[in-house]
């Protein structure tokens, strides 16, 4: 009998750790349920992380699997048809071994899957991550030793009916087939991939003999960190390419002094054709020069898996000019959104090289959608948007499962179509997963439109999982808690998104525009009166203005700053002057700002459920305008209210849900 079955301890059983199986293709989601289960007090065993160099992998997974409390199925279409997966289950069956399914893609067990999960209850993660992974530690807690049934003696042999041999003779034959099949699938040569993803790091050449000499490798150890273990994209610091013929990515540079300036040159290249797949120029202040090696590692990342990721998806190597021009789509819409114009040229290009590139189409999108937001009310805003929309369609009709695609035809489709928008986004959940975790920031904006801030929260936590070097998906993530009423959680997510923004003031733009929903004026009011804000002069001395009299408590103070704030351009009149103007009382002057701007960004309906908004929720004409944006019906739909709905003293047209 194996020793494992014979344990009766209950706390050896609650002690071990949990097994996660996955398909190789899953590896990176697979490696963010490992973390979040830990994060949440149960250890995990996952093979990417804990088969030590050198270690026999399969032993290794047998001895793991007999020593789990249990095992965690990451289920996918890729698992779905893994042979490998097969046997990890034969095996915890074997050991007796409780199986928890958690999808991670809407797909239904195949035929091979059906006998041994046909009895288990599904936990689906693409519903919503945070409660997912809550449900399944909980199952998982409760699990004991009471899961695991100790294997029952072999008892006599019972002679069988001679009407049933024949039966039991082709049963035989079948199961002698069966076992020959299995040990073929165990020992098969695994096929190796025809193009991969990784980055060889060359490193970047220190050109001034005063900078330190460490330099260099502070730049390898920055990119390395964040790079991480990423599962589709990842960096390595082998001594050369790899061998064969296809496409070998490499990431390398130059740093110099340049006067009071650090110049660092990034190059991307196909080290088989030798050409430049990207390349930039940056210049750092030197009294910053300890933070240079994060700037870099920071924009190499972002930029390799931006282009890289989406390079993978196809099914053969893209040509290096088309590769360029993709990853000049990243450079301007993608990643910095510095001229989304230029990305949508720069797409289009790529479309008409590649017409079957369906990741291509859905760039092309999304930079119809940045345009789109560009531009005012009008033909050329809805002229992005048709392209957008086409665009979109092209690509969903060459791959039904690009969730690029789906989350971008959301941000297109009409804006006050709420329950449409988060069905398109629950279909990207449920197909491939992306590597930046876009399709989560989009859904936790969605849920911040309709006023359910606390679970947006859970996607932002989960956008941040799939890339953690995103200022906007920090920033949502840290405003989010802000609004939930937990600026304390919210400060390391606001100091790690000033950190990762290009906006070298980006720490001073944050303290200002928290200001009106943390009560921080005199933090306000510090950042505001250094002119190198980037804010224009009236605007930033009216809003100034406003801090002072809500720091002061002066009701005439107020008043001449509502006037101040109402005398402004109005291309001045954005978000932030309709939250100081909410702040200071000036509710209907607010709400007629909010719903003069409808529509001038996806965003925009969010700023209703701020705290400095809260009194604008009680004017006579809130409940028409939430009819005509959609939430009431999205409400109903979904069986949800907004958060301020649950806080003491709601509103009024809450009873009207």
């Amino acid at each position: 009998m194996d020793a494992h079955a014979q344990s009766t301890d209950p706390e050896s059983d609650t002690s071990a750790p949990v097994f996660v199986s996955y398909a190789t293709a899953d590896r990176k989601q697979a490696l963010q349920v490992c973390k979040a289960i830990e994060r949440r007090g149960i250890h995990c065993w996952i093979s990417t992380r804990d088969v030590p160099p050198g270690e026999n992998y399969q032993e290794a997974i047998v001895r793991a699997l007999r020593s789990a409390r249990a095992m965690v199925l990451v289920f996918s279409d890729a698992a779905n048809n893994s042979d490998e997966i097969k046997k990890e289950l034969s095996l915890a069956s074997r050991y007796h071994i409780p199986v928890m399914a958690l999808r991670i893609e809407d797909v239904e067990p195949s035929d091979a899957f059906a006998y041994e999960l046909s009895t288990r209850q599904w936990i689906d993660a693409f519903t919503g991550w945070d409660k997912s992974i809550d449900a399944l530690v909980h199952r998982l807690s409760n699990i004991g030793s009471a899961d695991k049934q100790p294997t029952l003696p072999p008892t006599a042999p019972r002679r069988a009916p001679r009407s049933s041999r024949a039966a039991i003779i082709a049963g035989a034959a079948l199961l002698l087939f069966l076992i020959i099949a299995a040990g073929w699938l165990w020992l098969r040569p695994v096929p190796a991939a025809a193009h991969t993803m990784m980055v060889r790091l060359t490193g970047f050449q220190r050109l001034s003999a005063d900078l330190p000499a460490t330099l260099p490798d502070a730049v390898r150890d920055e990119i390395t960190a964040a790079f991480g273990d990423q599962g589709v994209v990842g960096v390595s610091t082998a001594s050369a390419p790899p061998p064969g013929t296809a496409p070998a990515y490499a990431l390398g540079g130059t740093i110099r002094r340049d006067g009071d300036q650090i110049r660092v040159i990034t190059r991307l290249t196909n080290e088989r054709t030798g050409g430049t797949l990207w390349s930039s120029s940056s210049d750092y202040s030197a009294d910053q020069l300890a933070r240079v090696p994060r700037k870099i590692a920071v924009a190499a990342a972002l930029m390799s898996r931006c282009g890289l990721f989406g390079a993978s998806t196809y099914r053969k190597p893209l040509p290096d000019q088309v590769l360029a021009d993709y990853m000049q789509y990243c450079l301007t819409t993608a990643v910095f959104q510095t001229d989304p114009g230029k990305g949508l040229n720069f797409a289009r290009k790529v479309v008409a090289a590649e017409p079957d590139f369906s990741w291509g189409w859905a760039a092309v999108a999304d930079s119809a959608v940045q345009n789109m937001f560009a531009n005012p009310a009008g033909p050329r805003r809805e002229e992005s948007r048709q392209i957008g929309l086409q665009a979109a369609e092209k690509a969903l009709s060459l791959d039904p499962k690009n969730s690029f695609a789906l989350s971008q035809k959301a941000l297109l489709m009409d804006a006050n179509d709420r329950i449409g928008q988060e069905k398109l986004l629950k279909q990207a959940f449920a197909a491939r997963p992306l590597d930046c975790g876009c399709e989560h920031l989009v859904y936790g904006i969605l849920l911040e439109n309709v006023g359910r801030y606390a679970d947006a929260t859970g996607e932002f936590r989960h956008a941040i999982e799939m890339l953690a070097l995103d200022t906007n998906s920090e920033f949502n993530l840290a405003d989010s808690l802000v609004v939930s009423g937990k600026p304390d959680e919210a400060r390391s997510h606001f100091a790690a998104s000033a950190e990762l923004a290009s906006d070298p003031m980006a720490a001073e733009t944050v303290a200002v525009i928290e200001a009106t929903e943390t009560g921080n004026y005199t933090g306000g009011i510090k950042a505001l009166s250094d002119p190198k804000l980037p804010f224009p002069e009236t605007q930033r001395v009216a809003v100034l203005a406003g801090y002072r009299a809500m720091a002061s408590g002066n009701a005439a103070a107020k008043g001449l700053a509502i006037k101040g704030l109402n005398a402004l351009p109005d291309d001045q009149k954005n978000y932030l002057v309709i939250r100081t103007l909410g702040v200071l009382g000036a509710n209907r002057e607010a709400l007629a700002l909010f719903v003069k701007g409808l529509g001038s960004r996806w965003d925009w309906p969010s700023l209703l459920w701020y705290p400095s908004m809260r009194g604008v929720l009680d004017d006579p004409a809130i409940p028409g305008i939430l009819q005509k944006l959609g939430m009431m019906n999205y409400w109903k739909a979904t069986h949800s209210r907004p958060d301020v709905c649950a806080a003491k003293g709601p509103p009024a047209f809450c009873r009207l849900i």
